[in-house]
């Protein structure tokens, strides 16, 4: 079976590239985020609990953007050459 050949560039500007996994991660970002919001304004998911507030679920896009890189990078260093890093803290 033959694999198709994508550029994992989207576009380039300079020293900045867009790629195709990023767009991911932002589109996944964003819309739970606003699946979030949607699901945050219903009051029969909530009965007797205060509701969230836009700012706090601002504030959750800040630190999952955060987690996100973090965590990126820390599987990056676990998983695609831990020996490298070992050894080079």
């Amino acid at each position: 079976m033959t694999f198709p050949d994508i550029d994992p560039v989207i576009f380039q500007i300079g020293p900045f590239a867009l790629r195709w996994y990023s767009m991911a991660y932002i589109a996944g970002l964003l819309f739970g985020i606003r699946y979030m919001a949607v699901l945050a304004v219903r009051p029969a998911l909530w009965p007797g609990q205060p509701k969230v507030s836009a700012e706090q679920i601002n504030d959750l896009l800040i630190w999952l953007t955060l987690g996100v890189i973090v965590g990126a990078r820390i599987g990056y260093v676990l998983f695609y050459n831990p020996s490298y890093f070992w050894s080079h803290p």
